[in-house]
This record gives C-alpha cells, structure tokens and sequence, in this order.
C-alpha cells in the first residue's frame, strides 16, 4: 500500500512516488478533475504555456494541474530519462508545485503522469497530449481519479534492466507476467486512494505486443475489466519496458 498525503494547494490527495510523477491523483471532497485533450500534441512548453493561459482564463490556480499525458518520439535510456524529467519538473517547481529534497525534506510532486511512444504517428519531439486540473464542484464527486502510467518495472534504485519484470521476454507467458504485475500494481494504487475497479470509468493499456490474446485471463476473470480496456499501440517511456497501463474514475473531458 501506498500513503496518501494532501496537496492542499491543488484540492486533490496523491500517492508520493518517484521525484518526475506521483502515482496517482484523486479530487478532494468539493473538488472534481477535468481533464483537457489538446486537438493536436504540443509540444511540451508550448504545451505548459497554454496551460498557464487557460487556467488563467477559467480562473483556476497554476497548482490545480494534477496530471499530464505526455507522448515521445521514441523510448529513453535510463540517463535520457532522468534528464528529461529533470527538466520537466522544473516547470512545477517554477508553479509552486514541485519541491526538491532539502534539509531533510523529502521531494514532493503530486502531480501525476502518463508518458508513452506511439509506435505509428508519434510526435518528432516530446509533446503533450491532455492534461487534467481540479475545479471546485457543488456536488462531491468521491470517485473522481486518476492513476499514473505504471510499466512492467519494480521500484528500486537499480538500473531499469535489473528492475523490469521478465525482462525481453515478450513470449505469450512473458506477456502474462508483466500484464498481471502491472495490473497488481494498478490494484495497490487504487486501494491506497480508497476505490476498487468499480470505480474504474476508463482503463487505457499501452503495448506494441498481442495483449489481446491475453486480455480475458488477466483483465475480464479478474474483474478489472469492467469498463473495458482502451489499447493504444504504444511502447512505454524507457528502452526495455514493454506493457504499461494507467486507469481514471469520474473524470470529465473537454477539448480545447
């Protein structure tokens, strides 16, 4: 189980997690999560500063962004990605939102994320693909969450090939065991927020491999197909990870 702490200034509750993302987001009682698509990927600080000028104009605070879709060209090695991030979060810090680790406290980024490489049509450089921000509601919406594009990685210090699950084994039971530890791991994070797969409005997965053949053994028998699963042919963010998924509840979408 993950803790849950309260990111006061945005009106939601997160699940800390690494320095770039938390792993999920979930709307606070008065507060519900919007999520905006943009009609095409931005790039991503033209992407911020659209951000910063729609929020504006709605009359909501910089610190209400809770979570981002992000696409890239291609996967990352492991010291790209660290670099990436590094960059990324320096436009939450300049919003009030990030904070790094100092004097003893810890790091503090409640925003959550998805970040993937379509395999077919991908941007020629990291863009932005939606982003979702709280807005105060009359009516409370408990359910209102996202998580975090979780990838078939353990968390450690390690270097991601020592961590990945079945790592290059992308055989029909390789596939099983990273799809059922990713869903496991989906699980965990959303019985730290409080909610169960019935509270799943849309699920989304993201592999370039047959999860298809799969799909009724490790998602419908096990319940966590309730809502069905969106497939975007989509590797994950970081060279050798192979299956990744991310899950929302009671979110609206808009287009702007």
């Amino acid at each position: 189980m993950y803790p849950m702490l309260v990111f006061k200034e945005g009106g939601y509750r997160y699940l800390p997690s690494v320095f770039q993302y938390s792993a999920g987001v979930a709307a606070e009682p008065g507060f519900q999560l919007v999520q905006a698509r943009f009609s095409s990927v931005l790039p991503i600080q033209e992407a911020f500063l659209r951000i910063e000028q729609y929020l504006g104009k709605i009359g909501r605070p910089l610190t209400a962004f809770a979570h981002c879709e992000l696409r890239s060209p291609k996967q990352f090695d492991d010291q790209g990605f660290i670099a990436f991030n590094r960059q990324y979060v320096s436009t939450l810090e300049r919003w009030g939102i990030y904070q790094a680790e100092s004097q003893g406290n810890p790091v503090r980024n409640p925003v959550a994320r998805t970040n993937v490489c379509p395999e077919y049509f991908g941007p020629s450089e990291v863009g932005m693909y939606s982003f979702a921000f709280t807005v105060p509601s009359n009516t409370d919406c408990l359910n209102s969450f996202i998580l975090s594009g979780g990838g078939d990685a353990r968390s450690g210090p390690e270097s991601y090939r020592e961590r990945i699950v079945a790592y290059g084994d992308t055989s029909e039971a390789g596939m099983r065991v990273k799809m059922e530890f990713v869903t496991n791991e989906m699980n965990q994070r959303l019985m730290s927020l409080g909610f169960d797969w019935k509270d799943v409005t849309s699920a989304q997965a993201y592999s370039v491999h047959n999860i298809g053949a799969l799909a009724e053994e490790v998602f419908a028998k096990t319940g966590r197909m309730q809502c069905g699963i969106n497939w975007y042919f989509a590797r994950p963010p970081v060279a050798g990870l192979d299956f990744e998924m991310d899950l929302r509840g009671s979110v609206n979408q808009i287009f702007i």
